[in-house]
């Protein structure tokens, strides 16, 4: 029973990496990836992308109590394919096409038939451009790094 609950658990840590990498995708290096395979799987549009708001919350020092601070604008979506997968797309802004489009990779991801070549072809690419950069940032913010040293003073 444990190995069942570790494989699923194992399962939603790879849909939540690969939906966090569609998310943060451009969506010009997505869609040309996309057409790039050449898929056109038939699918039912289970909710129309919308534009909405969500809540950020931050904690107090990090660790304590949640407190809201900001409101973000999110677009969502859901399909269907013919099999009865459900794919979802939700992410940062307004942006209806790539959340629709989000949605469908999602839903294409859990079928093994689909699942390696959209691995190789669009998630890993796309992982590997986020993380570089990720890698420019944080070079061009040591670059930037101050190292102040202070002198403790004796009482005269």
């Amino acid at each position: 029973m444990s190995t069942q609950n570790s494989s699923s658990s194992a399962d939603i840590a790879q849909r939540q990496q690969w939906m966090s990498i569609l998310a943060n995708a451009s969506y010009q290096e997505l869609s040309r990836r996309w057409q790039q395979l050449g898929l056109d799987p038939e699918c039912e549009i289970i909710r129309q992308p919308e534009i909405g708001l969500a809540k950020l919350q931050g904690r107090i020092g990090g660790s304590g109590e949640r407190f809201n601070f900001a409101d973000t604008t999110i677009t969502r979506a859901a399909v269907r394919l013919n099999n009865g997968t459900l794919g979802y797309g939700y992410l940062r802004g307004r942006a209806k096409q790539h959340a629709l489009l989000s949605a469908l990779i999602d839903a294409l991801m859990q079928q093994a038939e689909y699942a390696h070549s959209l691995q190789e072809a669009v998630i890993q690419p796309l992982a590997e451009l986020q993380q570089q950069a990720k890698q420019q940032q944080a070079t061009r913010a040591a670059e930037s790094k101050v190292d102040f040293f202070t002198v403790v003073r004796g009482e005269d």
